[in-house]
């Protein structure tokens, strides 16, 4: 059922008042509009919107007319109890007046059990960006969220900017899908801007392929100013990672299972996995190059902005980040040191607890091929029902690099900084021999550092010596965190995490 469908039953119904969340306010009513002209609309009801700057304004003509009165809030709720007629009221923004007296929540509770007994049907629609209704104003009156518009009210939306400029013109079918796809995430309001952006910055010629980035940058400064969440650039191929060839190959195998063949043969959509280790070993840069070897928008949720703002915008901040990543869908969701976000503290008045909650019904039942990327450095301190099955399909342990996995990633490394014939010019085995307990991290940052003697040496190539000189410098992280990798190497034992790596030794 659309939100619409719902709204219409609910005002048939004469459920007094309804609270409709949405940004794009303006849409919401160019609906209710159209509703009100259709046949469908109940005969002799009026339409009547009120704000606290225009004040009560006729949408279709009702039985009665308010002229310029100038109302406050508790006024405005006195006018709709005596009514006389039949009309629905949309109430904008009315949500910071409950938030700050508790006489028109009152009131509204009030209004909720008095209006549905009258003769002639009065219905309230009270219209906000978010889910905030008062405790007491909950089990009286339900909450419709409209949501993100879909690739359809995206495309509709692009058609309506370009029509003017015929900024579309002889565009093909792959680029007007990858402009709709590139603004799938925003609201109305934000789409339709970031559309007017890329039409004034293509000087008067056709959109472009140029376009679609300039959607994308507006895009994910958007997402990055509402909060949770971050779009993210996705890092090349599995060949950026070295080692880890048993998560990279259970990677590989599930690259194709978001299509429409993999729903037709019967596979079920990956849910999601969990990589658990030390500091260094490559969790992260395995979110980025999932993503970009999946060819999927990668999405980075920031556990920081979920848990700050105003007491309850907490579980509003997780619902709302969950929302954008079913909109964007496909995509991965990148949830960097899963432990931090839900492992709960103390005097945080339950909030942590309820996120979880709101995060685990989602992992069990969603259906939206967004698959969950999550990271951990202490998993003592996660709570046991997240690892469940039937949330995350698997949890993996990176280990400390193998001899092999550290000349791997050395050569990825040494290879990005222009070297080539590797085996001729270094001796990795050598470096890999000194390097014992070093993470991805470490080597990585071993390389950079055996770089600057030879930068000072007339900037000659680096050699074998500059990488074993760098590597006595260096002390291990692994060396302070040995009892918890002992720990993990313990869970891999008793088969409750699998290995990323293959012929760990």
């Amino acid at each position: 059922m659309s939100w619409l469908d719902e709204l219409k039953l609910n005002v048939v119904a004469r459920v007094a008042v309804i609270h409709l969340v949405t940004i794009d306010e303006e849409d919401a009513l160019k609906a209710l509009s159209r509703w009100s002209q259709s046949p469908e609309w109940p005969g002799g009801m009026g339409l009547i919107t009120w704000d606290i700057g225009d004040q009560f304004r006729q949408v279709l003509e009702p039985a009665q007319t308010f002229g310029k009165l100038a109302a406050t809030p508790e006024t405005v709720l006195d006018i709709i109890d005596e009514y006389k007629g039949s009309a629905t009221f949309m109430l904008k923004d009315f949500h910071h007046f409950w938030e700050h007296g508790h006489k028109v929540s009152r009131m509204l509770r009030n209004l909720a059990a008095r209006l549905p007994f009258r003769d002639e049907a009065v219905n309230i629609i009270v219209t906000s960006p978010g889910r905030n209704l008062p405790e007491e104003l909950c089990h009286d009156i339900p909450t419709i969220d409209i949501g993100k518009p879909g690739s359809q009210q995206i495309k509709e939306l692009l058609e309506h900017e370009t029509r003017s400029t015929r900024a579309l013109d002889h565009s093909t079918h792959g680029l007007r899908e990858r402009l709709v796809e590139s603004a799938l995430g925003l609201s109305m309001v934000e789409a339709g801007r970031a559309f007017r952006k890329a039409i004034v910055l293509a000087g008067g010629q056709p959109l472009d392929e140029r376009s679609v980035q300039q959607v994308l940058n507006e895009k994910r400064h958007i997402i990055r100013e509402s909060g949770a969440l971050e779009l993210y650039p996705s890092t090349g191929s599995m060949y950026n990672v070295g080692g880890l060839g048993t998560l990279k190959q259970w990677l590989d195998q599930r690259q194709e299972a978001f299509s429409q063949d993999a729903r037709e043969y019967g596979l079920s959509t990956p849910k999601g996995v969990v990589l658990i280790g030390i500091p260094g070993t490559g969790k992260s840069l395995c979110a980025k190059v999932a993503a970009g070897h999946w060819g999927m928008t990668l999405l980075r949720m920031d556990a920081g902005a979920i848990f700050s703002g105003l007491l309850g915008s907490s579980e509003q901040n997780i619902r709302e980040a969950i929302r954008i990543a079913e909109v964007i869908a496909p995509c991965v969701l990148w949830v960097d040191e899963l432990e931090k976000a839900f492992a709960g503290s103390i005097g945080d008045s339950g909030t942590a607890s309820r996120v979880l909650a709101t995060f685990l019904t989602w992992m069990q039942e969603k259906t939206a091929p967004v698959f969950v990327f999550a990271t951990a450095n202490n998993i003592e301190r996660l709570p046991p029902e997240l690892l469940r099955k039937g949330r995350f399909d698997e949890v993996f342990f990176l280990d400390l690099p193998t001899h092999a996995e550290r000349v791997s990633i050395l050569e990825v490394h040494l290879k990005d900084r222009g070297y080539t014939m590797l085996s001729h010019r270094f001796d990795l085995n050598a470096v890999a021999s000194a390097t014992e307990g070093f993470v991805g991290a470490e080597l990585q940052a071993l390389v950079n550092d055996a770089m600057f003697p030879a930068f000072r040496d007339h900037r000659r190539e680096i050699e074998t010596e500059d990488l074993l000189d760098a590597a006595c410098s260096m002390v291990p992280l692994s060396a302070s965190h040995q009892q918890v990798i002992d720990e993990l190497r313990d869970l891999v034992s008793n088969g409750q995490v699998r290995n990323a790596s293959i012929n760990q030794s």
